[in-house]
């Protein structure tokens, strides 16, 4: 700036003294005038006319100077400076790589960089930076967030080398020094007396507090013990009056004199110096300085305790670091020399003595020489050895030397003599028994004994060996012996590889290296690879014997009759064994491999033999997943396809970046691990075979994942601890793990290690979302010790290749403390007696890492809840009851008590048995019983009471009651026949079924809007639809493909898809997946969620819940493969057989309507055939044969009179049609219908058929539901009314405006029905006009009604709802109504259950038969056992695997297909047979349910009339599970041929392009409710479809 300065200085002064030339000539009125002054005055002020002269000035030079730094790689984007201690530093933003650069400006002329700020972003840093100097704050604005930080981040540099660098001034923070009594790195004001000398070094003090020497030495010998030393300390700071030092050695504590910069203390004594390890020569403490005026350790040393004992060899013991000597014929070693007191004892002194006396060091030790040749013994001949030594003792003072080799652990010995420094090893002959080893390795040993025959062994410094061998082992033919090393002496004779003095035959027969003679033929084996791609460039090796004694002397290779290029490949080249060439392009084919070598006379031509093909084949690529994963790499990729395994140097690529393969290949499979990409990067995976590519779909790389919080961060030494991790794009990656990195106490390490070794503990995580992952504390007991009271360690994740997330912790400065495991007390005695509610339990460090919810409490096999958790206590709330004897695993039963466990993270403990006073029970039972007995009795005198007031209101009631009782006696035996006679018709001609099309229709889409089509669309000049079509159709075969679209469409981000939508997406899904007979593919997706389900409910304690529903895509799947699956076991539970017989009775009643006989006498007469061949009400009429020759059409009303009030429906009572009546059924119009009641005359032939007919009286206005049935489809609502759904006619007879009416119970007989006609206020409306004859009743204002009555009425609600296209009007019934229905008597009920009882054992006992278990189910049932097991689920809960199988099985299919038989078959069922299989449906439902529901007075009728049964039925579901766990297991094989045949059943039902289109269509418009960023998954799979799609205008 003083530049700049300095410069319009010069600008000015030119201006006003020199004239025009430092003018700016093109301003108006610029002026330069010639003054006699300076420049100064006239910088700011004008002359005294006014004139700004400097706004005129220009200078003429321009300024230069120097950069005090370059940055040749760095672009700058923004420049702020602050000043600090009189040091300015600048603050700059760079340009692309989102770093801030901290400089110290030095002076005008040099400025260093010393740290640079990544700031965790892409793009660059703007202007706007700014520096609160008072706060010491940034504040930092970039392309993409807003920062604050500190200017200074001292706490970063945790040594004092760190803080203030090593450089003197060029490496340190401005900001920061070393506060030496604070042992911290700290701004000059946070450190206490900072002026005070050497408290505070400034970042370019030249050197660190270091202790720089200790006096005498930094060891001693073990035995030796407190003993005074001086430690020299460089930058001691001085303490404050009555503050002292003190030398800590480990933990025990020494007082220090302070002499200058020396401190004077005492080494410990014996006792409280840690033992040596096993292996280890010394012991490391930690020598550092402590300060009572801060209670910190401010600067430290290494200090050895080392015991010269440990060496049990001369040159170990000398050549130590510590002052050991060695004394020779002792075999000794020791720090005390004088020890040594033998006759003419040896002392070699050690190089680490100050001492000088000699001998001295390693080199001085008795010792073997290097050998100058490598020595050779073949195996099993006898061979001398000479071996040359030094600093041998005289030799009067050696009595013997011996020889010996360790051969495969044996020891092989030989006498040996000495010559001066010579040993010479007698003759033996070594030997080895290995078959596969051509040389052995061994070490040679020489021992000596003194004159007192004390055995002594020579150091050897060299490691002198020999090398053991044998000709004939890994030279199995000719041309690898004669190729061996000649001073091996090996040689070929008697056709195989021999020592030549060995060799018996004549030596002109031999094959030697030199002597000419050939080797037998050569003889293939195989080759290397096996096949290889078509375009050939596979280098291939040929393998057998014989190959040649020379890469020159292999002449060709061919490849069927094809030369295959040797050029270049002789360092492929294994003598005899192999050779390798390179093929050219081929056809795909199998052709033979020959070859063709030089003999060793140099002109024979030995032509290859064996039979050994090589293959060309065409590698290809079906399919690889995962299809994305993390930008950093690192994701295990699967590929498959088929002869991946082709050729040599098979490689994967994804784009031009290699995918490494981590495995061999396989035919049909390889697995790589992806390279680094950048964030959104699309690339096509592609394999290369010998540079022949093959190429597959694309790979996404995605975001990195990231990780924002973990909680707890603490847990016990033993771990199990449950972490959770929370972050975005967790999901990426593949593999997910924790990694504890422990600087371990325990592990062994030698005193010269430089630091602690790392032990590294993995754990694998469970990734449940984007968002969150859940991982488990390691144990890591065998690094720590357990008496440290907390030890904190640094962690990180595996998330497959992203390396910032291996150092979490150290970059989040976040530790993990690991504190001791807990200790638990057990109970007294082993018992504990229950005196209360409350059981503690006693014990050390229980709340340690932990909270209550965590620990488990079993008090037997049942779980307690804790209460309280302290570190000496835990308490939980004890069951009422005592729970089975034995413990939660179902052993230690021998007592017969109950045994408490406690389940601490990964510890288990067992506390004792617990007992439960029987008295107290007894007592309490009793008084229970009391109780119970006082209210029964009270409420039994209140009910007597009650029933005493009403008993005259309900006479008549009573009356009709007794009286429909004895006629249900009567009739029972009648009813069983009956059935007996259906049940038979049934058998003989078989329950029709629904056509398979209307099967899956029911039980894929019932209660959707979206239902199959069964043809095509015609789009004409559109045909790219089609290919699109097929597209997406090849999308939804792909596994990969298929779990990501079903896991994206159930994700709380597509929360705005409806129930219906995901139902009607997974119906249309399953229907598509069964015409392109992908079922095992949708298997295998099902699988999967389900074992994520599974995973994902364990953790959160729901796992009772799963499957229970079926409102997401996944579930409703899941509903359709059972109902897919069960079609074939439907379908041999029913009896076939086709015979009837014409049914000759019907049974009516007085007080049917017309159309209600019509409707009962269809039924009977097409009983045994389905009901959508059955002809409707509407098409015939019903004739009364009243006497010979006379008929009467029968119809539900009169002539209507002309008015507009309502009329009554007709019964058989108003047409006093006779018991046992001749009627017939006519085609309707067929008979005259001028008058409704005349006579009609009709010809026999003209009769369809002849029924007789028996009037049973209506005693009940139970049957007044019935009509309604028959009128409407009605279905009961949860308020015990009627659903109807109004359309057509019934929308013109309802009107909403008028007052609903009342509906009244019917009557006995026609007196007192006309009685209650006159008394009625408001009458019953007929709903439909199904079954009415007059077309007068459509019109307007026309309302019939049946059976109506006056005094105990009860209101009709009425709710009207638009359902698929209709309106849906539920009728609901009062209280009042309700209390009449419940005056049905109830043993009616029981009579009708008895009839049926039978036949509902029948049916429990047909679905729930092992043998006919579907293999679907069996394997699905496995699968649930499998995952109970793998979770432990069964210690937890043993009844979760059982509700999956209930909920999956029996209550979502058989409860619905038994509520709903139309479902399955062609029936039509009626309001009464659809109530009474609701009760059978509702049993079914019970029976798999394993609660003990109690029942009361408000408990429903279903649930008392089968209680007596329940249990019963529960055995039988339960020994189905069992029978069908123990039956044979399914294999993937066998299911996939069962999944076959249920593809084939549903094949060609429905038009798989339009379901296709369907499909899409949904899906268009269930996606575009939905974020872009929630389609992430999907959206690049799918746009390539929508492309198509308009390319070709479809859409």
């Amino acid at each position: 700036m003083s530049d700049i300065l300095d410069a319009f200085k010069e600008a000015v002064r030119g201006c006003i003294q020199d004239g025009d030339e430092y003018s700016v000539q093109y301003l108006e009125g610029s002026i330069c005038s010639t003054f006699p002054v300076g420049p100064d005055p006239f910088l700011c002020h004008p002359t005294e006319s006014g004139t700004q002269v400097y706004k005129y000035a220009k200078g003429i030079d321009a300024t230069a100077s120097d950069a005090v730094l370059e940055l040749s790689d760095t672009l700058m984007s923004s420049i702020i400076t602050t000043t600090e201690m009189n040091h300015t530093v600048a603050i700059i933003g760079t340009n692309s790589n989102g770093e801030l650069l901290k400089v110290h400006i030095q002076s005008n002329t040099s400025a260093r960089l010393y740290e640079r700020v990544d700031l965790d972003i892409t793009g660059s840093v703007l202007k706007d930076v700014k520096i609160n100097d008072t706060t010491r704050e940034m504040y930092i604005l970039t392309e993409q967030k807003f920062l604050k930080m500190r200017v200074e981040n001292c706490g970063q540099y945790t040594t004092c080398e760190m803080c203030i660098g090593t450089d003197a001034g060029m490496d340190g923070d401005p900001y920061c020094g070393w506060c030496t009594l604070q042992r911290q790195c700290t701004l000059y004001s946070e450190c206490k007396m900072p002026d005070v000398s050497t408290r505070w070094l400034a970042y370019n003090t030249a050197q660190c507090i270091e202790i720089t020497n200790v006096d005498p030495y930094d060891n001693l010998p073990i035995t030796v013990t407190e003993q005074q030393i001086t430690v020299s300390v460089e930058q001691l700071p001085d303490l404050l009056t009555n503050m002292t030092y003190e030398c800590w050695f480990g933990s025990y504590v020494s007082q220090a004199t302070k002499t200058n910069e020396d401190l004077r203390c005492v080494s410990p004594p014996g006792n409280r110096i840690p033992p040596i390890q096993q292996g280890d020569d010394a012991v490391q403490v930690t020598l550092s300085i402590h300060s009572s005026e801060t209670s910190v350790s401010f600067v430290e040393t290494s200090f050895y305790f080392y015991e010269c004992s440990t060496h049990t060899s001369c040159v170990s013991c000398v050549g130590s670091r510590w002052d050991c000597d060695w004394c020779v014929f002792e075999n000794r070693c020791t720090h005390v020399s004088s020890t040594c007191s033998g006759d003419n004892e040896i002392i070699i002194t050690g190089q680490n003595n100050p001492a000088l006396s000699s001998p001295k060091g390693p080199g001085s030790c008795p010792q073997l020489l290097a050998q100058n040749t490598k020595v050779l013994l073949p195996n099993g001949i006898e061979r001398s050895l000479q071996v040359m030594t030094t600093n041998l003792p005289d030799q009067t003072q050696t009595s013997s030397f011996e020889c010996s080799f360790d051969i495969e652990g044996i020891r092989q010995t030989t006498t040996a003599q000495r010559n001066d420094d010579t040993i010479m090893c007698g003759m033996k002959a070594y030997t080895y028994t290995s078959t596969d080893e051509a040389e052995l390795i061994v070490k040679l040993t020489i021992e000596w004994t003194d004159t007192s025959n004390n055995p002594h062994i020579l150091d050897d410094l060299f490691s002198n060996k020999a090398t053991l061998y044998k000709c004939g082992v890994l030279k199995p033919d000719c041309s690898q012996c004669v190729t061996a090393r000649p001073e091996l002496e090996c040689v070929w004779c008697n056709a195989m590889c021999e020592l030549r003095e060995s060799c018996t035959t004549a030596e002109g027969e031999w094959v030697t290296h030199n002597n000419n003679a050939n080797c037998p033929d050569p003889v293939l084996q195989g080759v290397y690879p096996l096949s290889g791609p078509i375009e050939g460039n596979t280098i291939v090796s040929v393998m057998g014997t014989d190959i040649g004694t020379g890469f020159h002397t292999v002449l060709n290779v061919m490849i069927g009759d094809q030369e295959c290029h040797l050029d270049g490949l002789e360092a492929y080249y294994e003598i005899g064994h192999s050779v390798s060439c390179l093929t050219q392009s081929r056809v795909e084919s199998v052709v033979p491999v020959s070859l063709t070598v030089r003999g060793g006379d140099g002109t024979a031509l030995q032509e290859s033999k064996g039979n050994v093909n090589f293959q060309y084949r065409v590698p290809s690529i079906t399919s690889f997943s995962p299809r994305f994963g993390p930008a950093a790499g690192g994701t295990r990729i699967t590929i498959n396809g088929m002869a991946l395994n082709t050729g040599r140097n098979i490689q994967a690529f994804i784009g031009d970046k290699a995918c490494i393969i981590t495995s061999p290949v396989t035919e049909t499979e390889a697995v790589c691990t992806s390279s680094e990409g950048s964030i959104g990067q699309t690339e096509v995976l592609k394999m290369s075979f010998d540079g022949s590519d093959k190429t597959s779909e694309v790979y996404t790389f995605s975001n990195n994942p990231v990780i924002t919080e973990v909680s707890p961060t603490t847990s016990i030494y033993s771990g199990g601890r449950e972490m959770v991790v929370r972050g975005t794009h967790l999901d990426t990656a593949q593999m997910a793990s924790l990694i504890v990195t422990v600087a371990s106490q325990i592990t062994k390490r030698s005193v010269r290690s430089e630091g602690p070794n790392n032990i590294e503990f993995v754990e694998s995580c469970a990734v449940e979302g984007s968002e969150i992952m859940r991982c488990t504390t390691p144990n890591i007991t065998s690094a720590v010790s357990r008496s440290q009271s907390k030890h904190t360690v640094t962690f990180g994740f595996i998330m497959d290749g992203v390396s910032d997330l291996l150092t979490w912790s150290k970059d989040n400065n976040i530790g993990l403390e690991f504190f001791p495991d807990p200790e638990y007390d057990e109970f007294e005695n082993g018992l504990f007696e229950k005196k209360g509610e409350l059981m503690t339990i006693m014990g050390k460090l229980i709340n340690k890492a932990i909270t209550e919810s965590e620990v488990i409490i079993y008090v037997g096999p049942v779980r307690s809840d804790v209460t309280f958790i302290e570190e000496t206590a835990l308490g939980c709330i004890l069951p009422k009851e005592q729970p089975p004897a034995g413990d939660f695993t179902g052993q230690d039963k021998e007592r017969g008590l109950p045994v408490v466990w406690v389940v601490h993270s990964n510890l288990e403990f067992r506390i004792g048995y617990i007992s439960y006073p029987s008295a107290n029970v007894t007592i309490a039972v009793l008084a229970v019983i009391g109780a119970l007995t006082f209210i029964i009795l009270v409420c039994t005198v209140t009910y007597l009471t009650i029933r005493l007031k009403r008993a005259r209101r309900d006479a008549d009631l009573l009356v009709l009651k007794k009286d429909l009782l004895e006629d249900v006696k009567k009739g029972l035996s009648q009813r069983k026949f009956d059935i007996l006679r259906l049940t038979s018709d049934v058998e003989e001609s078989g329950m029709p079924f629904v056509s398979h099309r209307d099967y899956a229709t029911n039980m894929l889409f019932i209660g959707q809007e979206v239902q199959p089509t069964t043809t095509d669309e015609e789009y004409g000049e559109y045909a790219m639809v089609e290919e699109a079509m097929m597209m997406f159709s090849e999308l939804l075969g792909n596994k990969d493909f298929l779990l990501i679209f079903i896991q994206t469409l159930d994700t709380r981000s597509c929360s705005k898809i409806s129930v219906k939508e995901r139902q009607s997406i997974a119906s249309l899904l399953t229907v598509t997946m069964v015409l392109n007979d992908t079922l095992d593919i949708l298997t295998d997706v099902l699988l999967t969620l389900m074992s994520q389900k599974i995973k994902d409910a364990q953790a959160t304690n729901q796992e009772l819940l799963l499957f229970s529903k079926t409102d997401s895509v996944f579930e409703k799947l899941l509903s359709n493969w059972v109902s897919l699956c069960l079609y074939d076991q439907l379908k041999t539970l029913v009896v076939l057989n086709r015979e009837g017989h014409v049914i000759k009775e019907v049974k009516v009643l007085d007080v049917d309507t017309i159309s209600q006989v019509k409707e009962k006498i269809l039924d009977a007469l097409h009983l045994n055939k389905p009901y959508s061949s059955r002809p409707n009400a509407n098409q015939v009429s019903l004739v009364w044969h009243q006497r010979k020759n006379e008929r009467l059409i029968l119809t539900d009303k009169s002539i209507r009179p002309l008015t507009n009030k309502p009329s009554p429906l007709k019964t058989l009572k108003d047409f006093q049609v006779p018991d046992r009546a001749p009627v017939t059924l006519v085609d309707e119009g067929t008979g005259q219908a001028e008058s409704c009641c005349g006579p009609v005359h009709q010809d026999q032939d003209k009769i369809t058929h002849e029924y007789f007919t028996v009037q049973v009286e209506n005693r009940s206005g139970g049957y007044q539901n019935q009509h309604l049935a028959m009128e409407a489809e009605s279905t009961f609502t949860e308020e015990g009314g009627y659903c109807v759904p109004t359309k057509g006619s019934i929308q013109q007879k309802i009107s909403h405006n008028e007052p609903q009416p009342e509906l009244t119970t019917n009557v006995t007989d026609s007196a007192q029905q006309k009685q209650y006609e006159r008394e009625t206020d408001y009458e019953l409306m007929s709903l439909d006009n199904a079954g009415l004859e007059d077309e007068e009743q459509d019109q307007e204002g026309f309302r019939d009604w049946h059976l109506t009555q006056k005094k105990e009425s009860f209101r009709i609600e009425e709710r009207c709802t638009e359902q698929q296209g209709s309106k849906l009007c539920c009728i609901s019934l009062n209280k009042q109504s309700q209390w009449a229905a419940n005056k049905v008597p109830f043993q009616r009920v029981l009579s009708s259950k008895s009839v049926i009882q039978e036949y509902v054992d029948n049916m429990f006992q047909t679905i729930l038969s092992v043998e006919s278990a579907p293999k679907a189910i069996k394997f699905l049932f496995d699968f649930f056992d499998d995952q109970a097991d793998m979770y432990d689920l069964k210690s937890k809960d043993p009844e979760i695997k059982c509700a999956w199988k209930n909920n999956i099985l029996p209550l979502r299919f058989w409860s619905n297909a038994i509520k709903h038989p139309d479902y399955i078959f062609d029936i039509q069922p009626t309001l009464s047979v659809e109530a009474s299989m609701d009760v059978i449906g509702q049993l079914f439902h019970d029976a798999h349910d394993t609660k003990t529901d109690k029942l009361g007075q408000e408990s429903s009728i279903n649930k008392f009339l089968y209680s007596r049964e329940k249990t019963k039925y529960q055995r039988l579901v339960r020994q189905y599970y069992k029978g069908v766990e123990e039956s044979t297991p399914v294999t993937t094989q066998d299911l996939n041929t069962e999944l076959q045949k249920a593809s084939q059943n549903f094949t060609g039902l429905f038009s798989k392009f339009s379901t296709l289109m369907q499909l899409w269509d949904l899906l268009l418009v269930v996606l575009k409710t939905k974020d872009q960023s929630d389609q992430k998954h999907l959206g690049c799979l799918l746009q390539e479809v929508k492309e198509t799609l308009s390319r070709g205008d479809a859409l």
